[in-house]
């Protein structure tokens, strides 16, 4: 029987223990929300687990609210989807970002123009995302509200990202 050196069994030992970790975190997905992990998480969403889910956490909502807030996940989802810019169009904004960084000159209103613009669309969209957080709020029951707003208010008081 042929034996490993020890930094072979090392490694092995790492990666066995990494697979048992993996297994292990993957065993309980919806740590800590009230609802299924499929219910409000989609791949390709940006919801993640630290995503807009967890404004749900905690709040014991009902059926019909959840089925509500399904129905403004699809509405928003649909609008999105309709309002995507085009293949063309997207590979056309690469290729003037390209052609503006590999231009001999710098063009610098052309530079603003762009980013304006891309800016404009990104707002367009956080202004989307908080009415419909405003819309979800609203169907919340008042002791819901009360809830959700002593959690908003908690992570005020800590330290913003960045």
């Amino acid at each position: 029987m042929k034996t490993l050196s020890p930094l072979k069994a090392g490694l092995f030992a790492l990666f066995a223990s990494s697979a048992v970790l993996a297994t292990t975190v993957n065993a309980e997905p919806t740590q800590g929300c009230d609802h299924s992990m499929g219910e409000f998480h989609k791949k390709g969403d940006r919801m993640a687990h630290d995503g807009m889910h967890r404004m749900f956490e905690g709040l014991d909502l009902t059926d019909a609210q959840k089925a509500d807030i399904k129905k403004l996940f699809a509405e928003q989802r649909a609008a999105r989807s309709e309002d995507r810019p085009t293949k063309e169009a997207r590979l056309a904004h690469r290729n003037e970002l390209q052609a503006l960084i590999t231009s001999a000159s710098f063009d610098e209103t052309q530079a603003k123009a762009l980013l304006s613009a891309q800016q404009e669309r990104r707002q367009e969209h956080a202004i989307e995302r908080m009415k419909m957080q405003n819309q979800i709020y609203n169907l919340l029951t008042p002791e819901q509200q009360a809830k959700f707003k002593a959690r908003f208010e908690s992570q005020v008081v800590k330290e913003p990202r960045g």
